[in-house]
């Protein structure tokens, strides 16, 4: 598609589309050439979701160059989505014009590069999505985050990939759970580089109270999750008996709380 320059603060706006390119997942893509377009961009999008039948976009995605488009003009196009994607537009500010103009966010995808000084934001991790997505897996990039950040997070459902954080840290922040910190949290996946196999395992449930559990019967299941996922690995208890089940990847960890309508 192509766009022109808007006339306030030097943004391009989002204007009748030369061509429109449709392409359906594991399909060949169609380009639609029009030569006499009367259609504004919003229509255009109208029309093709009237064809598709499908009338929900499933997320937005900013990434190279965003940010010389007209935000309002992004909104008033699409309009409602919950689910964002944020990756490197080329302006910290317009990024976070991104998380003031679709407020409410029930799903966000981000980078630590995303955000001034390479820090998200308290303000980003204590929000309650239904999951929180930081980083990308096979990325360069390395997330960089505190202890306290961890002990932030208030989403549902949380991916971080590429983690620069000690084993003992890790262990600080699961006896912090079983002290009753992060109750919303319903699913945490951490990947991290330089694993030491079983002895990073073994100190990250050092002086920890556990059990190992293999998931015969019940799945597990989270708004945040696409799908139920089988749970294996080693389970603790919170203060209140909340249980939740630790697992170990090659390279990556996982805590699954077992509240009663993750049950699946």
């Amino acid at each position: 598609m192509y766009w022109g320059m808007g006339a306030y603060g030097r943004k391009k706006k989002l204007t009748a589309p030369r061509s429109v390119v449709v392409k359906p997942f594991e399909k060949r893509r169609a380009t639609f050439y029009v030569p006499k377009n009367a259609l504004t961009m919003k229509e255009w999008l109208k029309h093709i979701q009237l064809i598709y039948n499908n009338q929900k976009i499933d997320y937005i995605e900013f990434s190279d160059d965003s940010h010389e488009f007209d935000i309002d003009d992004i909104k008033e196009v699409f309009g409602n989505i919950t689910d964002v994607y944020i990756e490197n537009t080329g302006c910290f500010t317009f990024n976070q014009m991104i998380l003031e103009k679709f407020f409410p966010i029930e799903k966000l995808f981000i980078k630590n590069s995303s955000f001034q000084n390479s820090k998200i934001p308290e303000s980003i991790l204590s929000q309650n999505f239904l999951r929180l997505d930081i980083g990308v897996i096979d990325d360069d990039e390395t997330i960089t985050m505190t202890l306290d950040d961890l002990l932030l997070l208030n989403s549902k459902v949380a991916n971080i990939e590429n983690l620069q954080m000690t084993p003992k840290h890790f262990n600080k922040f699961i006896k912090l759970w079983q002290k009753g910190s992060n109750p919303r949290l319903e699913y945490l996946s951490i990947g991290y580089p330089n694993v030491e196999g079983s002895r990073d395992f073994d100190n990250i449930l050092n002086g920890i109270k556990y059990n190992k559990f293999r998931s015969s019967e019940n799945m597990f299941q989270s708004a945040g999750l696409l799908e139920p996922e089988v749970i294996d690995g080693m389970n603790i208890h919170r203060y209140d008996g909340t249980k939740a089940t630790i697992g170990f990847g090659r390279d990556n960890w996982s805590m699954a709380v077992w509240m009663d309508h993750c049950i699946a």
